[in-house]
């Protein structure tokens, strides 16, 4: 396991990563740093706690909406999929019956 420093509106940390997982972390961590800061120069005084619990509350929505897309496409192509094998079935039914 790899150590890596990050900084996180200004405050240092030594997190662990996983070996080959460490460029991945450090975009990462920069996309978050990136946020808070812009999050904090919107004009609204918060404490960096307050910017972490709005960001991680973000954060946290935005991937239950693409689970819930990706859930829905999902239940889509499954259904599609279950279309197409009932007309095969049906298709090779009549095929049969012919025989």
């Amino acid at each position: 396991m790899a150590q890596l420093d990050i900084t996180i509106l200004g405050q240092q940390y030594k997190i662990g990563c996983p070996d080959g997982e460490q460029e991945n972390l450090l975009s990462t961590a920069t996309q978050v740093d990136e946020h808070l800061k812009e999050m904090k120069s919107s004009g609204r005084t918060l404490r960096n706690e307050q910017l972490v619990v709005m960001a991680a509350l973000n954060y946290r929505h935005q991937l239950n909406t693409i689970k819930a897309e990706a859930q829905e496409q999902t239940d889509q192509l499954n259904k599609r999929i279950q279309e197409l094998q009932d007309a095969i079935n049906g298709a090779l039914n009549k095929t049969t019956i012919k025989e």
